[in-house]
């Protein structure tokens, strides 16, 4: 990564808005995931507002083929969350009536319409998301743009940005400036997702990170614990939410969790994440989930893995009718299947190599979804946490969707799954195309590579835990 200059990440930003601002005709190209959606949001938002007439699409990723497709269909495209690993490829497809706004890996390769923090010394994979680098381009497009802080702010939390509970570096700028425009607020509180969304006994009833003894997963020890607490579970026949709690009650159930966890001897730093920092987003009903960042997220989420990425772009632009509704179901049915996804690895197991875990569920997990459930099998304390973990499934054509995570401690131990997976790419070839950040990447490939897949990805992690490859 680059040394690190502000000051130039947001000239070149500046350089990207001018370029807008003299274009028209855009096809807004965005991922599906959480952050994704956001980041097409806040850039749809932007060009809506200085009249620019555009179309937008989601992909689960930008593939070569998915590249060909594009060809023809607008003047000019710009594409958020993706792009950086695929230059060339864009390059020889549209010449120069494109721009990448994204946060991923990449190479120092030239291209004046590229917008990536992390050519400039900020860590994409840790403190800016997709959303928050399209967030410093609708800024420079107008300063006005500041009330979409929010959005750069939900697309961080579900690009997992929180770490040690909090975001930390350039997204606390942005977070700073959702305040000042009023439609952010922090505090520091009780962490477990589902505060707004969840009546209390299932809030602890489905914690999966942290785990939480006893509670986890048991309907009837979370009555039991919450009814020894003085904790009120219904106000007259409403079941009641953490959000409507008490002060007083909120600390109460804290400190209660805390001695609980002390009492199964977990980890201290576990106990510590179960307290930190919380965002809401004010302007939102406080009784719905779009007012907690962590819950708005996996609404766009649920929409996204499930093929509906359009219907969460228009919840994110305020739609609050048909499109709202409608995500909310697709929220009780991402649950539903990431749930079935977890107890069908508990029930098949992991297998192991010498340096990851893996498990392969060939097509009984979707592949949009198979990257979250490999991300919670950590959360559910099933393996120690000192090798990543790789999940693989099907796509709906019959390709294998590898998907890689790590933990901090892992990173910090020189572990880079995207940069790895980049490298296959071009070792193994074939067909196989793959990227993303250290903590968190995904590779898709043909039937016939996995064998030689998962032995190169076996040396390869083994070669940068060792210390033969520098991050």
């Amino acid at each position: 990564m680059q040394e690190r200059n502000e000051a130039r990440f947001k000239e070149k930003a500046a350089e990207l808005a001018e370029w807008v601002k003299a274009k028209n005709h855009f096809l807004l190209v965005y991922n599906h995931d959480a952050d994704g959606i956001s980041s097409g949001a806040i850039t749809a938002t932007a060009l809506k507002r200085i009249g620019k007439s555009f179309s937008s699409k989601p992909l689960k990723q930008l593939y070569k083929e998915e590249i060909e497709k594009l060809k023809g269909k607008a003047e000019n495209f710009i594409f958020v969350d993706f792009g950086s690993g695929q230059l060339g490829e864009l390059k020889k497809a549209f010449k120069t009536s494109f721009a990448v706004v994204d946060h991923h890996q990449t190479k120092e390769e030239e291209f004046k319409l590229h917008l990536n923090p992390m050519l400039f010394g900020v860590d994409g994979g840790s403190e800016i998301s997709a959303a928050g680098t399209c967030y410093v381009l609708a800024t420079a497009i107008d300063e006005k743009n500041s009330d979409l802080a929010a959005l750069a702010i939900v697309g961080a939390v579900g690009d997992m940005q929180e770490s040690g509970g909090a975001l930390q570096g350039f997204n606390r700028k942005i977070l700073q400036e959702g305040i000042e425009a009023g439609v952010l607020e922090k505090k520091t509180d009780l962490r477990l997702y589902g505060r707004v969304s969840r009546p209390l006994v299932q809030f602890l009833q489905f914690s999966t990170n942290p785990i939480i003894p006893m509670l986890t997963g048991s309907e009837e020890k979370c009555i039991k614990f919450l009814s020894a607490n003085g904790i009120e579970l219904k106000q007259g026949e409403k079941w009641r939410s953490y959000n409507d709690l008490s002060g007083e009650e909120k600390k109460k159930l804290a400190s209660a969790l805390i001695v609980h966890m002390h009492s199964f001897n977990v980890e201290e730093w576990k106990i510590k994440e179960l307290i930190g920092e919380v965002y809401t987003l004010p302007k939102e009903k406080s009784e719905t989930p779009l007012s907690d960042a962590k819950e708005f997220a996996t609404v766009l989420n649920s929409c996204g893995r499930h093929s509906k990425a359009e219907t969460a772009l228009k919840v994110c632009m305020g739609n609050r009718k048909e499109a709202y509704t409608e995500a909310l179901v697709l929220l009780a049915e991402h649950r539903k299947q990431l749930r079935e996804g977890i107890e069908l690895m508990q029930q098949k197991g992991l297998e192991e190599k010498e340096h990851f875990y893996f498990f392969d569920t060939g097509n009984k997990i979707k592949d949009s979804i198979i990257g979250i459930v490999a991300g919670m099998i950590y959360s559910s304390q099933t393996v120690a946490p000192i090798k990543p973990i790789i999940a693989l499934s099907r796509t709906d054509d019959g390709d294998i969707k590898a998907s890689g995570r790590a933990t901090s401690e892992l990173t910090r131990r020189g572990l880079n799954l995207g940069k790895i997976f980049k490298e296959m790419e071009k070792e193994i070839g074939k067909g196989l195309e793959g990227g993303g950040h250290r903590i968190a990447a995904g590779v898709k490939f043909r039937e016939e590579l996995r064998e030689e897949f998962l032995e190169k990805l076996d040396k390869k992690i083994g070669e940068q835990l060792a210390g033969k490859i520098y991050k």
